[in-house]
């Protein structure tokens, strides 16, 4: 049994050791490009609310299909 908890410690100890130095600089620059998506799709939707209604809900529409493609091109 304390071998059992021994190895499973050890183990994720290393995965933790390693892990975070790669994964933690790309969730830093996803989390970054995602914040910028979702500004433009903010301000494109401020920009439409003046716009009358068939062109208001196209705008919105293309907004979001802009900020759909702006996260799925943000690194990972």
């Amino acid at each position: 049994m304390k071998q059992i908890i021994c190895c499973a410690v050890l183990s994720i100890f290393l995965a933790v050791a390693v892990t975070p130095a790669g994964a933690l600089a790309d969730s830093r620059a996803h989390h970054a490009a995602i914040k910028v998506c979702k500004q433009n799709y903010k301000n494109a939707v401020r920009g439409a609310k003046y716009l009358k209604s068939r062109q208001r809900k196209e705008r919105i529409e293309q907004a979001r299909r802009e900020r759909e493609e702006c996260e799925r091109l943000a690194p990972r």
